[in-house]
């Protein structure tokens, strides 16, 4: 039972670490394209400036809510036959200048550390959790309060990560329109870590529970 435990254990902290390394990598992969596009000479003032301004966003076509609309709108070119094939964007990568307000920039950037913060202290609540359960020391309100903040970090994180990709929207939104789609979340913000952390406090409140009568039988008897 303990090895089909910790095997369970390894999966949600290896979900967690692909949270954490998948946030960090795109985050420093960002930063250093920036950075060397604004060091690296023989580069033209054009190119840098199309990489500074490179966003991701991710795309709902309008033929998904309209009454006989066509679903696939649009077309790209299959190398192997040579001939044109239906498609519908979801997603894209596009070099616009938004203009953002110097206090989104900073939020954004904020709300990136914090969120890489957080996903980092989660995962060693998690850890914790893990050695804890270890060493038989399951039921004690140690691990509640780990429960709860690991539920907690990984609650706000998520947010964290909703908001900076609302704001990128928001500002894209004012420079930038593509004929047939509008801009969405669903691409830009996975709910893994929300779903984690709802996970998380319910089995933490399930062992408050059960500590709570625990005690109470042991003050009846």
């Amino acid at each position: 039972m303990k090895r089909r435990l910790n095997v369970l254990c390894l999966i949600v902290l290896l979900v967690l670490s692909y949270s954490v390394l998948e946030a960090g990598y795109y985050f420093f992969v960002g930063a250093k394209a920036g950075i060397e596009a604004a060091t690296e000479k023989g580069v033209s003032p054009m190119k840098q400036k199309e990489l500074m301004n490179m966003k991701y966003i991710s795309l709902v076509s309008h033929s998904f809510t309209m009454a006989g609309g066509n679903i696939l709108p649009d077309s790209v070119y299959n190398e192997k036959t040579g001939k044109y094939l239906p498609a519908v964007y979801a997603s894209m990568a596009v070099s616009i200048d938004t203009h953002p307000a110097m206090w989104e920039v900073i939020t954004e950037k904020a709300l990136g550390f914090l969120q890489i913060g957080l996903s980092i202290w989660a995962a060693v609540l998690f850890i914790r959790l893990i050695i804890a359960i270890n060493k038989s020391n399951i039921f004690n309100w140690k691990n509640v309060r780990r429960l709860r903040r690991l539920g907690l970090a990984l609650i706000v994180s998520f947010c964290c990560t909703f908001f900076a990709a609302y704001l990128s929207v928001l500002s894209i939104e004012e420079v930038f329109s593509l004929h047939g789609y509008s801009l969405c979340l669903s691409e830009v913000v996975s709910i893994t870590t929300l779903v984690l952390g709802l996970c998380s406090l319910i089995v933490g409140e399930v062992f408050a529970i059960g500590l709570k009568m625990k005690e109470e039988q042991d003050l009846t008897i």
